[in-house]
């Protein structure tokens, strides 16, 4: 009887299928996952060397600028959006629409992208002219079979396609000027103007209301160099490409950029659709550039990183060979050559402290994300970018400290997390958490204290005098 209930059991009907396989389905949705095996071979070209007409080419280039639209268009109604990019290598700009089927890409500006396609075309007629585009590509990948794109986020591929448009060696970049320049004269009426900037500071991401009735996101970058600042507003598609740049590290060339006039009556830039941004540009005057930004962050910067093993601190404070500076020794020894890499003790007294003043203000601790960040906390988000910062012991809490050959004026030392705990007999944790009684007590006991400070010098990495141990 078993056996016959089991016969009686209808079949289980399986649901039809629509033809495709699941690495089918999954190629056509994420173009960049699909495994690239081209049955046609493609002929490599720089961008210059591009002609209208088709063949199979494959080219590689920095996106310096790009657009994002959702939507169908009749060309493309299987597409979700498309993307309108300007992309330039060592030669040349062309301009690229790629549609997306499902999800746009992570298209930041900077990134390398190596494309493959069967089809190169001459810019519509109808199009804004933009310097060093002459040529464009319609592309498709995961729907039309010859076209592909890869995206490269690896350092491997860092000094590929760095080079300014026309820039010839031995000779200025065209069009280059320094931002006052720019912001006094240089936008009116000058084609192609350039200018060469550090990233100083990167602003919280905002949402605007716009004419539609939605909201725009907007970052603003503040931006300078040897004469001068201005503020860059990136919105939309742009906002999320500064996220990888670093507040007084990455440079930034910035061709044919928008002169704004913002609320305060200042200058300022921003994008249109002819502006080309080159990210970390490889030319002499921005290896200048980065090397000002970088002494000026080491002269100005409150909260520089404490630099970890490059002295031996046990040998520094109980080795055989120890050496004690006055300050003008050391003075002359570092002017002498700033290379040097040494360790030594000084002997100073505290001439003048600020821990209560910066208690009650909450400016025990500090920290720099291109803006300045004070709190009584360990950790603090920060107001700027929203990263977690974390903070260390402000340097301005000891003022001047004199010995009888100089001094050294307040914030001008950079000490370790040891030394701090050493000098005042606690940890940091226990030192933030003070009350203003026992802050009183403790500037009052170490007011005109004379004590050894072990400190050291490393003028390649630090250029700065720090401080490495205190011996009271």
């Amino acid at each position: 009887m078993l056996e016959n209930k089991q016969d009686s059991c209808p079949p289980k009907q399986s649901k039809p299928g629509d033809g495709f396989t699941e690495d089918e389905l999954a190629n056509a949705l994420d173009p960049l996952m699909r495994k690239w095996n081209p049955e046609r071979e493609y002929e490599e070209f720089t961008i210059d060397q591009l002609s209208q007409g088709p063949k199979a080419v494959t080219f590689a280039g920095r996106v310096v600028n790009f657009s994002t639209f959702f939507g169908s268009t009749p060309k493309e109604p299987k597409a979700k959006g498309w993307h309108y990019l300007l992309v330039k290598d060592n030669t040349a700009a062309i301009s690229v629409k790629i549609y997306f089927p499902h999800n746009p890409y992570p298209i930041r500006l900077g990134v390398l992208i190596t494309f493959w396609t069967a089809f190169i075309s001459d810019l519509p007629k109808d199009s804004i002219p933009i310097s060093g585009v002459s040529v464009t590509a319609n592309m498709f990948p995961g729907r039309v079979t010859s076209d592909h794109v890869m995206l490269h986020t690896g350092s491997s591929t860092d000094g590929i396609c760095r080079t300014p448009l026309r820039f010839r060696k031995g000779q200025p970049l065209q069009g280059l000027m320094t931002l006052n320049s720019y912001l006094s004269s240089g936008h009116d009426g000058v084609n192609d103007a350039k200018i060469l900037v550090c990233v100083k500071s990167i602003g919280a991401k905002k949402k605007v209301p716009n004419k539609m009735g939605g909201e725009s996101e907007l970052v603003d970058v503040l931006l300078f160099d040897h004469t001068g600042e201005v503020r860059l507003a990136l919105w939309r598609n742009f906002a999320e490409s500064p996220k990888e740049w670093q507040p007084g590290k990455t440079i930034l060339l910035i061709s044919s950029p928008r002169y704004m006039i913002e609320y305060s009556g200042k200058g300022g830039v921003g994008v249109t659709r002819g502006t080309m941004i080159d990210v970390e540009p490889d030319f002499p005057d921005a290896e200048w550039l980065r090397k000002y930004a970088v002494g000026l962050t080491r002269k100005e910067s409150l909260c520089l990183e404490f630099p970890e093993g490059v002295w031996d601190v046990d040998a520094a404070e109980y080795g055989v060979n120890r050496m004690f500076f006055t300050l003008a020794e050391l003075d002359d020894w570092v002017r002498s050559d700033g290379q040097h890499v040494f360790s030594g003790f000084i002997n100073v007294t505290i001439m003048k402290m600020s821990f209560v003043t910066l208690h009650r203000r909450n400016m025990l601790m500090c920290a720099d994300c291109g803006i300045p960040t004070y709190s009584n906390t360990l950790k603090i988000p920060c107001r700027n970018c929203n990263k977690n910062l974390t903070l260390t012991l402000n340097p301005n809490i000891i003022g001047t400290l004199l010995d009888e050959t100089g001094c050294i004026a307040p914030g001008k030392l950079l000490w370790s997390e040891r030394a701090w705990e050493q000098l005042f007999g606690r940890h940091i944790q226990e030192i933030i958490e003070m009350s203003t009684e026992v802050a009183k007590y403790c500037e009052m006991r170490m007011l005109f204290m004379r004590l050894h400070l072990v400190v050291g010098w490393d003028g390649g990495e630090v250029g700065r005098l720090c401080v490495l141990g205190c011996m009271q």
